[in-house]
């Protein structure tokens, strides 16, 4: 009836690995699924499986986690949400000054300012930053002549 603990913990496991997403239970996982099976063929070997599961586990987290850490879309590295804005192009709903306007982004209406002259509405802008909720914008010809 060993196997039937080590199979709970497994599941349990890989339940909290789908809530963290860090490879992390994964490993442990893994190391009580190879404990189970060493359960399944010698029942009555209790020192044996807990040292499957630390062997399995230990390596798995040693060589395989960094590997998939590596290799599978980490969102720790890298920008997103509205830092991946930067560089987005939109358009001005109203007119921009420093103080105020709106701009439409790729489907989403935001507010929006520039540090440089006030902008038509009409214009074609681009995201130079965003500040809380704010995009900070410049035309996008004066982009283009940056660049």
């Amino acid at each position: 009836m060993a196997w039937g603990i080590w199979a709970i913990i497994t599941l349990v496991l890989l339940i909290a690995e789908t809530l963290t997403i860090d490879f992390l239970f994964m490993m442990f996982a893994a190391g009580t699924f190879a404990a189970t099976i060493s359960a399944v063929f010698a029942p009555d070997a209790l020192v044996l499986q807990i040292i499957i599961f630390s062997i399995v586990s230990v390596l798995g987290i040693g060589f395989v986690r960094p590997w998939a850490r590596k290799h599978v879309n980490d969102s720790s590295k890298g920008e997103s949400n509205v830092y991946a804005m930067t560089g987005q192009i939109g358009h001005a709903l109203t007119d921009i000054d420093t103080k105020a306007g709106r701009v439409k982004i790729g489907g989403d209406v935001w507010s929006a300012k520039t540090y440089g002259p006030a902008i038509a509405e009409g214009t074609t802008v681009v995201v130079q930053n965003v500040e809380g909720a704010r995009a900070i914008v410049q035309p996008f010809h004066a982009y283009n002549s940056n660049s």
